[in-house]
């Protein structure tokens, strides 16, 4: 398998390469995220991901060292996003006003959590893009519990306001498509380019 440099900060991609037996060198992209107005979603993540993995690209390629950098050599980047939707793309929450409306309009419904990934291989410039779409059914929760969530410090960093691996878990009911693509990589997508 090729050597994986991951364009991303997020532990919780890390953690699910780190599983399937991959230790990527981590260089998290300093892209600026645009996306145009009314973009489907998963135009939205496969443009976000390709953005970080360019990002990344460009940064090697310009890098004094990048001949004789032996990290650099049979090395493919992977970039990825992930988004929440449900009648909207729901990002990051802004505070707790946001964490709490999106949280309120995933309960005892259905939404979809969109991921794409962009590979490039740094030798060839070759880029490979791809998005996965899984469908979460979230059971029906009270204010109350929603309240509880947030001021206990879980939604700001995620996605939709939550991380289906941590403690709302609870709250979900079942899922159709691959678990790992919800918390943020579907990895089963890109092992085989990745081999």
């Amino acid at each position: 398998m090729k050597k994986v440099i991951l364009a991303s900060k997020s532990p919780r991609r890390l953690e699910i390469m780190r599983a399937h037996g991959i230790n990527p060198i981590v260089m998290p992209s300093n892209a600026e995220e645009h996306l145009p107005d009314g973009i489907g979603m998963e135009d939205a993540v496969k443009m976000l991901a390709e953005q970080k993995a360019r990002a990344t690209y460009e940064a090697i390629k310009s890098d004094p060292s990048f001949a004789q950098n032996p990290d650099y050599r049979d090395a493919v980047i992977v970039g990825s996003d992930t988004i929440v939707y449900k009648d909207e793309i729901l990002g990051k929450p802004r505070d707790y006003d946001d964490a709490f409306r999106m949280l309120a309009a995933l309960r005892g419904t259905d939404h979809n959590v969109a991921t794409g990934v962009a590979l490039i291989d740094v030798n060839t410039g070759k880029i490979s893009v791809l998005s996965d779409v899984t469908t979460v059914y979230c059971k029906d929760y009270s204010d109350e519990q929603i309240r509880e969530y947030i001021e206990n410090g879980q939604p700001y960093d995620k996605a939709g306001s939550y991380a289906i691996q941590g403690p709302f878990r609870e709250y979900i009911d079942h899922y159709d498509g691959d678990y790992e693509n919800v918390v943020g990589l579907p990895f089963y997508r890109i092992e085989s380019m990745l081999k």
